[in-house]
């Protein structure tokens, strides 16, 4: 009930974007997804945009049109949610969708990606995945990756992460 009066705040003010960090965060599944089709469902009606930050792949595929993914503060991969979920482009994207679980995986071990996220105060230069990346080259190391448009990923060998997947 909490979350229904939160997103009635929240769209009492007619806003053209709410912003909602966590949303459905703390929430068993058949509440979360009555508070996501609640969101959708009103901000439709009243023309508003919705910004989620989660990092809830199923809240993902449910709720958005596109999805942004970041890594250590920077833009790793964007594009359609479809896309970007089915067809990962950068290493990082594609060890996210292979750590999500699936209830059709049963007790399979899930995905890990080694290492750990480095400080926000020091990032590596270059890519600031590649520490992490079993695809880094030299030029991962040294040169930060392209800056992204539209559907891409910030990866100097997004062909090559697109094999993860």
């Amino acid at each position: 009930m909490r979350q229904r009066v939160v997103i009635a705040l929240a769209l009492c003010a007619e806003p053209s974007l709410v912003i909602a960090d966590e949303p459905p965060t703390a929430l068993d599944v058949s509440v979360q997804a009555q508070s996501i089709a609640l969101l959708k469902r009103l901000c439709r009606e009243r023309g508003t945009a919705v910004m989620l930050i989660t990092h809830d792949m199923g809240v993902i595929a449910e709720a958005a049109d596109r999805v942004a993914v970041m890594y250590a503060g920077r833009l790793a991969e964007l594009g359609a949610v479809r896309d970007v979920l089915t067809q990962p482009l950068h290493p990082y994207t594609a060890g996210l969708m292979a750590s999500t679980p699936l209830a059709s995986a049963g007790k399979a071990r899930l995905h890990q990606i080694e290492g750990a996220m480095p400080r926000l105060d020091k990032v590596p230069e270059g890519c600031a995945f590649h520490p992490r990346c079993t695809y880094a080259q030299a030029k991962c190391r040294a040169v930060p990756a392209p800056h992204i448009s539209d559907a891409h990923a910030a990866c100097w060998f997004p062909l090559v992460a697109e094999k993860v997947s």
